[in-house]
């Protein structure tokens, strides 16, 4: 198995895009020069993150694609070694130079959810799909707690790791919450209509007997 060299500039855009919502947001100052970023979109995860060597090594619980070594903005060849035991995928990736650059690859994700390989500790941000967004407990959450969840044009959610960690999100439409405060409210209001008619009944079965006595 062998790298992919058709990286597109998106991984870049979408970096870049996370800056920007980060420095146009008033949140702290987050420092994105080390930070893994990850792009939610199209029912895929583009994951970049920053590595320094020759070797690297990455655990996940679903299989990656489309993986690939970027040195000084150019393509750095490599080879992949993938296993896989007992539900877990392993990759070892051998550059054929020292590379001081990123890591890019692709995670297929779980419709509105977001499970990451083994991430190196650190600054994690993820970018959740635009039009959607997270954090309440009924419809979903980040785990485990985030430094940081930032509202713009998209969310974005940001972590501060100090140990190798897996992040997860999940994430829902932004209207979500007022529809499922619609749907409870309609819930209520045909619990009190049932109720009603069910002590209306009681009554007039009560007075049924009354008049038979």
């Amino acid at each position: 198995m062998r790298c992919s060299s058709a990286c597109s500039d998106r991984a870049v855009l979408f970096a870049l895009a996370a800056s920007l919502l980060i420095l146009t947001s008033g949140s702290r100052s987050i420092d994105l020069n080390n930070a893994t970023v990850v792009d939610l979109a199209g029912g895929r995860a583009m994951i970049e993150q920053p590595v320094s060597g020759k070797t690297f090594n990455i655990t996940a619980i679903a299989r990656i694609e489309n993986i690939s070594l970027m040195s000084d903005s150019h393509a750095v060849r490599c080879s992949v070694d993938e296993s896989f035991w007992r539900g877990v995928y392993r990759y070892r990736i051998a550059a054929e130079e020292v590379v001081s650059g990123l890591l890019r690859y692709e995670v297929p994700m779980r419709g509105q959810q977001f499970v990451s390989p083994v991430i190196l500790n650190g600054t994690v941000v993820v970018m959740i799909p635009e039009g959607y967004t997270t954090g309440a407990r009924a419809l979903g959450i980040p785990r485990p707690e985030p430094y940081e969840i930032i509202e713009g044009n998209r969310t974005v959610v940001v972590w501060r790791l100090e140990r190798d960690s897996i992040v997860e999100v999940g994430f829902y439409r932004n209207d979500a919450p007022q529809i499922l405060g619609y749907f409870f409210v309609l819930l209520l209001a045909a619990g009190i209509f049932l109720a009603a008619g069910y002590y209306s009944s009681i009554r007039r079965l009560e007075a049924m007997r009354r008049g038979l006595r």
